[in-house]
Protein backbone atom coordinates (compact mmCIF):
# COMPACT_ATOMS: atom_id res chain seq x y z
CA UNK A 1 0.00 0.00 0.00
CA UNK A 2 1.81 3.16 -0.99
CA UNK A 3 0.44 6.98 -0.25
CA UNK A 4 1.85 9.45 -2.29
CA UNK A 5 1.42 12.98 -1.34
CA UNK A 6 2.19 15.78 -3.84
CA UNK A 7 2.51 19.51 -2.86
CA UNK A 8 2.85 22.25 -5.65
CA UNK A 9 5.29 24.98 -4.01
CA UNK A 10 4.73 27.40 -6.86
CA UNK A 11 3.69 27.16 -11.33
CA UNK A 12 6.77 25.41 -11.47
CA UNK A 13 8.42 23.61 -8.21
CA UNK A 14 6.96 20.83 -6.11
CA UNK A 15 7.91 18.02 -4.16
CA UNK A 16 6.24 14.69 -3.01
CA UNK A 17 6.55 12.75 -0.23
CA UNK A 18 5.61 8.74 -0.07
CA UNK A 19 5.70 6.04 2.66
CA UNK A 20 4.97 2.22 1.84
CA UNK A 21 3.04 -0.40 3.91
CA UNK A 22 4.70 -3.89 2.56
CA UNK A 23 3.47 -7.01 3.59
CA UNK A 24 4.65 -10.05 1.89
CA UNK A 25 5.32 -13.97 2.27
CA UNK A 26 7.58 -16.54 0.93
CA UNK A 27 6.34 -20.12 0.00
CA UNK A 28 9.54 -21.80 -1.87
CA UNK A 29 12.13 -24.57 -1.24
CA UNK A 30 14.69 -22.43 -0.40
CA UNK A 31 14.08 -19.71 2.33
CA UNK A 32 16.83 -17.01 3.81
CA UNK A 33 16.85 -18.26 7.10
CA UNK A 34 20.68 -17.59 8.38
CA UNK A 35 23.83 -17.34 7.00
CA UNK A 36 25.83 -20.64 7.59
CA UNK A 37 24.90 -21.23 10.70
CA UNK A 38 25.90 -18.18 12.44
CA UNK A 39 22.74 -17.49 14.78
CA UNK A 40 23.67 -13.70 14.70
CA UNK A 41 21.95 -13.44 11.04
CA UNK A 42 18.76 -15.07 11.64
CA UNK A 43 15.61 -14.00 10.72
CA UNK A 44 12.19 -15.09 10.53
CA UNK A 45 10.83 -13.50 7.22
CA UNK A 46 10.99 -16.60 4.77
CA UNK A 47 9.16 -18.33 7.41
CA UNK A 48 5.63 -19.30 5.20
CA UNK A 49 3.55 -16.39 7.39
CA UNK A 50 2.89 -12.82 6.05
CA UNK A 51 5.35 -10.11 7.62
CA UNK A 52 5.14 -6.25 7.04
CA UNK A 53 6.39 -3.02 8.11
CA UNK A 54 6.65 0.43 6.37
CA UNK A 55 9.59 0.65 4.21
CA UNK A 56 11.37 3.62 2.92
CA UNK A 57 10.47 7.63 2.79
CA UNK A 58 11.03 8.97 -0.67
CA UNK A 59 11.34 12.77 -1.31
CA UNK A 60 11.27 14.04 -4.53
CA UNK A 61 11.77 17.30 -5.69
CA UNK A 62 10.92 19.12 -9.03
CA UNK A 63 11.10 22.08 -10.89
CA UNK A 64 9.50 22.87 -13.98
CA UNK A 65 12.73 24.50 -16.52
CA UNK A 66 10.13 24.57 -19.66
CA UNK A 67 6.48 24.97 -19.25
CA UNK A 68 5.74 24.91 -23.31
CA UNK A 69 5.14 21.61 -25.60
CA UNK A 70 8.24 19.93 -24.34
CA UNK A 71 8.56 19.40 -20.82
CA UNK A 72 12.39 19.44 -19.54
CA UNK A 73 11.90 18.75 -15.46
CA UNK A 74 15.23 18.06 -13.20
CA UNK A 75 14.68 15.97 -10.08
CA UNK A 76 16.21 15.17 -7.22
CA UNK A 77 14.74 12.36 -4.95
CA UNK A 78 16.57 10.85 -1.47
CA UNK A 79 14.89 7.55 -0.17
CA UNK A 80 15.71 7.05 3.62
CA UNK A 81 14.61 3.86 5.10
CA UNK A 82 11.60 4.74 7.88
CA UNK A 83 13.24 2.27 10.40
CA UNK A 84 15.88 -0.66 10.97
CA UNK A 85 14.27 -3.60 9.11
CA UNK A 86 15.65 -6.65 7.79
CA UNK A 87 16.68 -6.92 3.67
CA UNK A 88 18.28 -10.37 4.25
CA UNK A 89 15.38 -12.66 2.90
CA UNK A 90 12.90 -13.33 -0.12
CA UNK A 91 10.03 -11.65 2.04
CA UNK A 92 12.13 -8.80 3.12
CA UNK A 93 10.24 -5.54 3.14
CA UNK A 94 12.72 -3.63 1.04
CA UNK A 95 16.69 -2.84 1.11
CA UNK A 96 17.28 -1.03 4.28
CA UNK A 97 19.08 1.63 1.65
CA UNK A 98 20.18 5.43 2.03
CA UNK A 99 19.64 6.03 -1.73
CA UNK A 100 20.29 10.24 -3.54
CA UNK A 101 19.20 10.28 -7.11
CA UNK A 102 19.20 12.97 -9.68
CA UNK A 103 17.73 13.18 -13.01
CA UNK A 104 15.35 14.63 -15.17
CA UNK A 105 12.13 14.29 -16.90
CA UNK A 106 11.45 14.56 -20.18
CA UNK A 107 7.86 14.97 -22.23
CA UNK A 108 5.69 16.09 -25.01
CA UNK A 109 2.33 16.05 -26.77
CA UNK A 110 2.58 14.39 -30.17
CA UNK A 111 0.67 17.15 -31.77
CA UNK A 112 0.14 17.90 -34.33
CA UNK A 113 0.61 14.62 -36.27
CA UNK A 114 -1.34 12.64 -32.97
CA UNK A 115 -3.26 15.28 -30.49
CA UNK A 116 -4.30 13.07 -28.08
CA UNK A 117 -1.22 11.29 -27.27
CA UNK A 118 1.75 11.85 -25.30
CA UNK A 119 5.09 10.29 -25.02
CA UNK A 120 7.45 10.98 -21.70
CA UNK A 121 10.91 9.41 -20.03
CA UNK A 122 13.08 9.97 -17.18
CA UNK A 123 16.85 9.60 -16.32
CA UNK A 124 18.07 9.30 -12.53
CA UNK A 125 21.38 8.50 -11.30
CA UNK A 126 21.80 7.29 -7.38
CA UNK A 127 24.42 6.69 -5.65
CA UNK A 128 24.19 5.15 -1.70
CA UNK A 129 26.76 5.26 1.02
CA UNK A 130 28.96 2.09 1.72
CA UNK A 131 26.87 -0.55 2.72
CA UNK A 132 28.32 -3.85 2.84
CA UNK A 133 31.48 -5.64 1.28
CA UNK A 134 33.11 -2.20 -0.01
CA UNK A 135 30.30 -1.38 -1.97
CA UNK A 136 28.72 1.56 -2.07
CA UNK A 137 26.13 1.05 -5.25
CA UNK A 138 25.53 2.98 -8.23
CA UNK A 139 23.04 2.50 -9.64
CA UNK A 140 20.74 4.33 -13.50
CA UNK A 141 17.07 4.33 -13.49
CA UNK A 142 15.45 4.87 -16.88
CA UNK A 143 11.70 5.03 -17.93
CA UNK A 144 9.79 5.44 -21.03
CA UNK A 145 5.82 6.14 -21.18
CA UNK A 146 3.59 5.96 -24.76
CA UNK A 147 0.31 7.19 -23.39
CA UNK A 148 -3.02 8.26 -25.72
CA UNK A 149 -6.53 9.67 -24.58
CA UNK A 150 -9.18 7.07 -25.94
CA UNK A 151 -12.31 9.55 -25.01
CA UNK A 152 -12.63 12.08 -22.13
CA UNK A 153 -12.31 9.60 -19.57
CA UNK A 154 -10.58 6.50 -20.75
CA UNK A 155 -6.37 7.11 -20.87
CA UNK A 156 -4.35 3.92 -22.06
CA UNK A 157 -0.12 3.85 -21.16
CA UNK A 158 2.34 1.68 -22.20
CA UNK A 159 5.30 2.01 -20.16
CA UNK A 160 9.13 0.71 -19.33
CA UNK A 161 11.14 0.52 -16.57
CA UNK A 162 14.80 -0.47 -17.12
CA UNK A 163 17.48 -0.65 -13.81
CA UNK A 164 21.24 -1.09 -13.98
CA UNK A 165 23.77 -1.36 -11.62
CA UNK A 166 27.16 0.06 -12.16
CA UNK A 167 29.06 -2.06 -9.74
CA UNK A 168 28.21 -4.59 -7.46
CA UNK A 169 28.86 -8.50 -6.96
CA UNK A 170 27.71 -10.74 -9.76
CA UNK A 171 25.65 -14.01 -8.17
CA UNK A 172 26.59 -17.94 -10.59
CA UNK A 173 23.40 -19.07 -9.57
CA UNK A 174 24.69 -22.82 -10.44
CA UNK A 175 27.27 -22.18 -7.04
CA UNK A 176 25.03 -19.89 -5.18
CA UNK A 177 25.74 -19.21 -1.97
CA UNK A 178 29.06 -20.87 -2.19
CA UNK A 179 30.52 -18.48 -4.28
CA UNK A 180 30.45 -15.40 -1.48
CA UNK A 181 31.58 -14.87 1.36
CA UNK A 182 29.23 -14.04 4.83
CA UNK A 183 29.58 -10.59 4.27
CA UNK A 184 28.02 -10.76 0.61
CA UNK A 185 25.90 -13.16 1.25
CA UNK A 186 24.01 -11.83 4.25
CA UNK A 187 23.77 -8.36 1.81
CA UNK A 188 23.76 -10.33 -1.36
CA UNK A 189 20.40 -8.68 -2.39
CA UNK A 190 21.70 -5.20 -1.35
CA UNK A 191 25.11 -5.40 -2.73
CA UNK A 192 24.07 -7.24 -6.06
CA UNK A 193 24.96 -5.89 -9.47
CA UNK A 194 21.17 -6.43 -10.83
CA UNK A 195 19.84 -5.64 -14.21
CA UNK A 196 16.45 -5.29 -14.64
CA UNK A 197 13.98 -4.48 -17.58
CA UNK A 198 10.06 -4.54 -16.67
CA UNK A 199 7.23 -3.18 -19.42
CA UNK A 200 3.65 -3.11 -19.32
CA UNK A 201 0.44 -1.22 -19.38
CA UNK A 202 -2.06 0.71 -17.84
CA UNK A 203 -5.85 1.94 -18.21
CA UNK A 204 -6.95 4.85 -16.02
CA UNK A 205 -10.58 6.14 -15.88
CA UNK A 206 -11.35 9.75 -14.50
CA UNK A 207 -14.43 9.14 -12.64
CA UNK A 208 -14.85 13.20 -12.81
CA UNK A 209 -12.35 16.31 -12.71
CA UNK A 210 -10.44 15.65 -9.10
CA UNK A 211 -10.83 11.69 -9.08
CA UNK A 212 -9.08 9.36 -11.09
CA UNK A 213 -8.48 5.20 -10.93
CA UNK A 214 -6.05 3.35 -12.88
CA UNK A 215 -4.91 -0.40 -13.13
CA UNK A 216 -1.60 -1.97 -14.78
CA UNK A 217 0.11 -4.80 -15.26
CA UNK A 218 3.94 -5.48 -15.91
CA UNK A 219 6.41 -8.15 -16.71
CA UNK A 220 10.30 -8.65 -16.45
CA UNK A 221 11.61 -9.15 -19.50
CA UNK A 222 15.00 -9.11 -18.77
CA UNK A 223 17.35 -9.62 -15.90
CA UNK A 224 20.61 -10.61 -14.19
CA UNK A 225 21.43 -10.76 -10.67
CA UNK A 226 17.99 -10.55 -9.52
CA UNK A 227 14.54 -12.16 -9.12
CA UNK A 228 11.99 -11.83 -12.54
CA UNK A 229 8.68 -11.04 -11.87
CA UNK A 230 6.59 -12.88 -14.06
CA UNK A 231 3.03 -10.15 -13.35
CA UNK A 232 2.94 -7.52 -11.25
CA UNK A 233 -0.83 -5.82 -10.87
CA UNK A 234 -1.42 -2.63 -9.16
CA UNK A 235 -4.45 -0.38 -8.62
CA UNK A 236 -4.60 3.01 -7.76
CA UNK A 237 -6.21 6.07 -7.59
CA UNK A 238 -5.36 9.93 -7.20
CA UNK A 239 -7.28 12.90 -5.86
CA UNK A 240 -6.67 16.42 -6.62
CA UNK A 241 -7.54 18.93 -4.05
CA UNK A 242 -7.32 22.37 -2.81
CA UNK A 243 -5.74 24.24 0.10
CA UNK A 244 -5.61 27.49 1.66
CA UNK A 245 -2.43 27.89 0.10
CA UNK A 246 -3.50 27.61 -3.19
CA UNK A 247 -3.25 30.80 -5.54
CA UNK A 248 -6.53 29.52 -7.33
CA UNK A 249 -9.66 30.19 -5.33
CA UNK A 250 -10.06 28.06 -2.81
CA UNK A 251 -13.66 28.22 -3.32
CA UNK A 252 -13.24 26.17 -6.41
CA UNK A 253 -12.76 22.57 -6.65
CA UNK A 254 -9.42 21.30 -7.58
CA UNK A 255 -9.50 19.59 -10.86
CA UNK A 256 -6.86 17.23 -12.82
CA UNK A 257 -6.05 18.26 -16.02
CA UNK A 258 -9.04 18.15 -18.38
CA UNK A 259 -9.70 14.34 -19.57
CA UNK A 260 -9.87 15.29 -23.42
CA UNK A 261 -6.51 16.47 -23.94
CA UNK A 262 -3.29 15.43 -23.45
CA UNK A 263 -1.34 16.67 -21.18
CA UNK A 264 2.54 15.32 -19.73
CA UNK A 265 3.10 15.21 -16.15
CA UNK A 266 6.66 14.14 -16.59
CA UNK A 267 6.21 12.43 -12.64
CA UNK A 268 7.26 9.01 -14.15
CA UNK A 269 8.19 7.18 -10.80
CA UNK A 270 10.74 4.03 -10.57
CA UNK A 271 11.88 2.10 -8.06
Amino acid sequence: VVVNTDFSLTDRLAISVRLPYIAGKYVGPSPHLLVRGDPSTAVAVDDGDFHGGFQDFRVNVRYALTQGALKITPLFQATLPSHDYPSFGHAAIGFNETEYRVGVSVGRRLNPILPKAFVQGQYAFGMSPLIAANIAPKRSYGELQLGYLLNRHITLQGSSVLTWSHNGIDSDYNLFPNNLTDEQYLHHDRVARNKLLDAGASIAYQVNRSTNFYVSVGHSFYGTNSHLRYLVTTIGFTKAFTTKLSAENTTAAAALPEANKAVVCTCATSK
